[in-house]
């Protein structure tokens, strides 16, 4: 009884492996026949320096085997997709210069002699400033004072007040406090000329407005207020500048618009009065090569103290404004003649103080050294000019005849 219980147990035991046993190959065959399995594991998406935190992708890891994941299949897939994928963005920053000094915007209106027909808006080397813009027209306040308009290049802002505090902040933008009394009148005028009649043409020109403004000044501008400069009836543009370089230059050569008032004229004591008259300003080599052909478009090669060649001045005067310059041997550059406004202005960025100059070449320290001579487009009125008139006893109406040509004051 004991045997036959024991065979029976024995027999169920042999029938359960055989059964185990056939079960594991058809496993190990239908294994076989997908050859491989993929398991989809989250792995965080690898990110640059610039990228922030992101939602993980799902990365498919494939296996050749059938086993779980481990630690190093999802490194190693990880390492691999990363390599594979992965870019690295790089953003170059640019230092920004800071621009060189802009001139003001001299609005050139129409006028009614023969030799000027059309209006022109030319930039008119002086200060720094925003462009000449329109703005509301000013309106009288409660007190019956005259109003102006200007573009306040301290606060960036438009500004409109009475005659008489515009015309002493602006003043005093432009020269000093202690410049002489008849040097400060005439640019009290010229500046109420300048600002009414660019305001009556509905623009707002642009003007530094101090507020250290000595009393003194307020008493010189309520002297002259109201009056104006006047040329065949009309009010005049009239522009002014820092200093000349011995002779102020004309419309007709800086903005080629011929104003028979805005004549070239002598005023030779302009070097007794500023300071900086003849400073010098160096650059390298490179610069200067780089500055031409990025402006003009002009390849500088070979010996630099052959790259540049003075042709001609106005008038032909030590000193002078430069009407002509040849650049790398060239005489013109995008169909216009290359002067000395085009080096100042587009080559060196307004970095020159003036369009008359000297200039050579140093190969001991491989810079061009550039002397100039005044500061300012040098049209019209000359302020160091004026002090130095002033100093010699002109009256303001005479220092105001003198620059601006066959003018009336009232």
């Amino acid at each position: 009884m004991q045997k036959a219980s024991i065979g029976k147990i024995l027999l169920a035991l042999v029938i359960s492996c055989v059964y185990i046993y056939l079960f594991g190959i058809v496993q190990v065959l239908h294994v076989s026949a997908d050859n491989e399995r993929e398991i989809e594991v989250s792995i965080p998406e690898v990110t640059t320096s610039a990228e922030t935190e992101k939602t993980p992708e799902t990365t498919t890891i494939k296996l050749q085997d059938d086993k779980k994941p481990t630690l190093a299949d999802v490194k190693a897939q990880t390492t691999a997709t990363t390599k594979a994928e992965t870019t690295t963005s790089t953003t170059t920053v640019k230092k920004r210069t800071p621009a060189p000094a802009a001139d003001n915007t001299v609005i050139i209106p129409e006028t009614t002699t023969a030799a000027t027909t059309t209006a022109a808006t030319t930039a008119a080397p002086e200060t720094t400033t925003a462009e000449t813009t329109s703005a509301p027209t000013p309106t009288p306040d409660n007190s019956g004072e005259e109003q102006l308009s200007v573009y306040d290049q301290v606060t960036g802002t438009y500004y409109t007040a009475g005659a008489k505090e515009i015309i002493a902040r602006a003043v005093v933008g432009e020269i000093w406090n202690e410049f002489p009394d008849e040097a400060v009148k005439a640019q009290a005028v010229a500046e109420y000329t300048y600002i009414k009649k660019n305001n009556e043409m509905g623009v707002s020109p642009t003007t530094a407005l101090k507020t250290d403004v000595y009393d003194r000044i307020y008493k010189l501008v309520d002297e002259v207020l109201g009056e104006a400069i006047y040329y065949n009836g009309e009010m005049i543009q009239s522009v002014f500048f820092a200093s000349s370089c011995g002779y102020t230059n004309s419309a007709e050569n800086v903005w080629g618009v011929d104003y028979p008032y805005l004549r070239s004229v002598d005023c030779p004591l302009d070097k007794t009065t500023d300071p900086n008259w003849g400073s010098t300003d160096s650059y390298s080599s490179d610069y200067i090569k780089n500055a031409v052909q990025n402006t003009l478009g002009i390849a500088l090669t070979g010996d630099p103290s052959k790259w540049f060649k003075i042709n001609s001045r106005l008038d032909n005067r030590e000193h002078g404004w430069v009407t002509s310059i040849s650049v790398g041997g060239m005489t013109k550059a995008n169909g216009k003649t290359i002067d000395g406004r085009t080096i100042r202005e587009k080559v060196l960025g307004y970095s020159l103080k003036s369009a008359a100059f000297d200039l050579k070449y140093d190969k001991s320290s491989d810079k061009f050294i550039f002397t100039t001579y005044g500061h300012g487009h040098g049209v019209g009125l000359s302020q160091y000019g004026a002090k130095a008139l002033a100093e010699n006893g002109y009256t303001y109406k005479q220092i105001l005849q003198h620059y601006f040509t066959g003018v009336e004051i009232h």
